[in-house]
């Protein structure tokens, strides 16, 4: 039985991966698709979202040892102080060196840099190995045990031992930050951007070990009740999962400054009669103030109608005409027309569910086969997480936002302006044109050159596109094997 609920335990504390992906922005979704502004900002807060996820894995991995090591608490704290910061340091003077030997300020020099950006992933990496040092040859957890035993929340408080990988994440990011020299923004406005969106993927977790320790001061019968019957643990993150999609609009109000479109301008006017053509309800068109930050986005969030809200940024209104606006705001609808946001959701859940399918036919037996160990599981679990949500998720993500290109030009018929949208959006956030198809496989949004060519296979009526009208048929693969797995998944655990 202790196998049983350390099993279910280490499931249920690994499945909870919120992407941020429940709100569809334009070019991480779309100005995420139209943010290349979007994909600059989202596309970035998707690549610390999985580190960050990965590092969470790693921490609800540990186990205390049986031995420690000879080494004092004082010298924990130090080595935690070096492993954190010898990679913010090494990007640091690259950054500082590139800064002053490259025209970043030069337009022809921007594929450069986008390429420049590729190494951040690599000192993020490195920031990830660090961390791994602080866990498993430092034992930082026990340290964090030791000193914050006043604290009742034991899983709660396990969080305090990820300190040193946001701390890292984000100065990581600052010390490239200086290199493009076309963003503009001051370091407080660029550092209060990332601490917020590491919220996004923090918050739910919170919330779900908020849970979770709660549980323990239940009546021990009730604890042996969860033990026996483990698929409970499931119907405790289903409602986390599903509110961080329907909340997330009440997210982004709270944790960035909006306020309403100007009700009585022409703008506001021109997309309240595009969003009653489309059919797509929501409850209000909001403004994103993104100050000294100059962010071109549009986003949606919310699956119900009544708390769904489109964002635009405030460089967005002040850069882009009221045409290109309108067709940035359709593509939006799109991901509304198509249920985009509620296919993102039961991509989690899949995740959800599918997790123990790993676990029993993959990880267990290589632990089983190469013995007790930490590091394995970890690895693990990590593969999995990079194959289904970087390799899956954003090959499907790429095709939603086809699809919503699609819907754009169809409902405004102005594919011209569109396709001004996006040169703009690419010019605003510094992002290349066009890339490679490896380098491609990593990103939530085709590259602007191939949606635009997207976009011209539509004008000139190309038969391929055809099949982007209808529902995917990878979302309609998803909606039927989704009932079967959870049906499979509570077999498995009974």
């Amino acid at each position: 039985m202790q196998d049983r609920v350390k099993f279910c335990h280490l499931w249920a504390q690994k499945i909870l991966v919120w992407k941020p992906s429940s709100v569809v922005t334009l070019r991480k979704h779309a100005a995420s698709i139209s943010h290349n502004t979007v994909r600059k900002v989202v596309d970035r807060m998707g690549q610390i979202s999985i580190i960050l996820i990965a590092g969470l894995i790693s921490l609800f991995h540990f186990e205390p040892p049986e031995t420690r090591m000879n080494i004092s608490d004082m010298q924990v704290v130090l080595w935690t102080i070096v492993l954190t910061g010898y990679p913010i340091l090494i990007a640091y003077f690259v950054t500082a060196y590139v800064a002053r030997t490259f025209p970043a300020h030069k337009e022809e020099n921007l594929p450069k840099l986008h390429r420049l950006r590729r190494y951040m992933i690599a000192f993020e990496c490195l920031s990830l190995a660090g961390y791994l040092c602080n866990l498993y040859l430092l034992n930082l957890p026990v340290l964090i045990d030791k000193y914050f035993a006043f604290f009742p929340m034991e899983n709660l408080r396990q969080m305090l031992a990820l300190f040193p990988l946001l701390v890292g994440l984000i100065c990581i990011r600052l010390a490239f930050y200086q290199v493009n020299q076309l963003q503009p923004g001051h370091y407080r406005e660029v550092l209060s951007l990332q601490f917020k969106f590491l919220l996004f993927p923090l918050l739910p977790m919170f919330i779900y070990l908020i849970t979770i320790d709660a549980l323990h001061w239940l009546p021990y019968s009730a604890k042996v009740f969860i033990v026996e019957h483990p698929y409970i643990l499931i119907g405790l993150i289903l409602p986390v999962i599903v509110s961080a999609y329907i909340l997330a609009p009440l997210l982004m109000q709270f944790l960035w400054k909006t306020e309403p479109l100007a009700p009585n301008s022409g703008l506001k006017t021109r997309l309240e009669q595009l969003t009653k053509q489309s059919g797509a309800k929501h409850k209000d068109i909001m403004v994103w103030q993104t100050g000294s930050l100059l962010i071109a986005n549009a986003a949606v969030a919310g699956t119900l109608p009544w708390n769904r809200r489109i964002f635009l940024t405030d460089a967005l209104l002040e850069y882009f005409t009221d045409d290109e606006i309108e067709t940035v705001v359709a593509h939006e609808l799109g991901h509304i027309r198509y249920k985009h946001i509620q296919t993102y959701m039961l991509f989690s859940l899949f995740y959800l569910l599918s997790y123990p399918f790993f676990y029993v036919l993959v990880e267990e037996p290589l632990v089983i086969h190469f013995g007790e160990s930490q590091i394995l599981p970890t690895l693990c679990s990590m593969t999995f997480l990079i194959t289904y949500f970087v390799l899956i998720f954003r090959y499907l993500s790429r095709r939603c936002e086809h699809q919503a290109d699609l819907y754009a030009v169809r409902l405004t018929e102005k594919p011209e302006a569109f396709k001004t949208a996006l040169m703009k959006l690419a010019v605003l956030n510094s992002a290349p044109k066009s890339i490679r198809r490896l380098f491609e496989m990593f990103n939530t949004h085709p590259s602007i050159h191939r949606r635009i060519g997207f976009i011209n296979q539509w004008i000139a009526r190309s038969s391929q596109i055809q099949r982007y009208k209808n529902y995917l048929i990878e979302v309609k693969i998803l909606i039927v094997l989704l009932p079967i797995f959870c049906v499979l998944a509570v077999l498995l655990l009974r």
